[in-house]
């Protein structure tokens, strides 16, 4: 049985290490975009819509980016052990509040990116359905955060 340990321990080294570099990897790829929107915005003659549009997709990017880590120091705490200098908000006690921690950062994403079509919308494409998924998309995230933090505190 001690064998599973050592296992999973391995599987979660081995998945957290890998969940950290492609969050560098989406950093890095985050700083070069987030300077070609600097060089746009220094350029007087673009769009003010396509500027906050490039500036919100950037803002996704870090988002993302930042959920990949939260993921890959919950995972490491979650099979290997506890990192003790993580503030308190990111500490990992189980896979709930993982997945809780992600499903809020996903919800902001989201929001985010609806944002952005409205901002870019050049009235042909219906954004009705659209904003109406997402939100759909929120109220069942919503929902199961909810039913979640109801029947832990049961």
């Amino acid at each position: 049985m001690n064998g599973f340990k050592y296992v999973f321990r391995a599987i979660g080294i081995l998945a957290a290490f890998s969940l950290f570099i492609l969050g560098l990897a989406v950093t890095l790829y985050t700083f070069i975009d987030g300077f070609l929107v600097i060089d746009k915005i220094l350029d007087y003659n673009a769009n003010g819509s396509k500027v906050i549009y490039n500036a919100l997709g950037v803002l996704d990017l870090i988002l993302l980016s930042l959920s990949i880590f939260i993921a890959s120091f919950g995972i490491y705490e979650l099979f290997v052990k506890p990192i003790a200098t993580l503030p308190n908000w990111m500490q990992v006690k189980d896979l709930d509040a993982l997945k809780a921690m992600l499903i809020k950062i996903v919800v902001v994403v989201m929001g985010i990116s609806f944002m952005g079509k409205i901002i870019t919308w050049d009235g042909r494409e219906d954004l009705l359905h659209y904003g109406l998924t997402i939100a759909a998309v929120i109220i069942a995230l919503s929902y199961f955060l909810n039913v979640k933090i109801s029947y832990n505190k049961k």
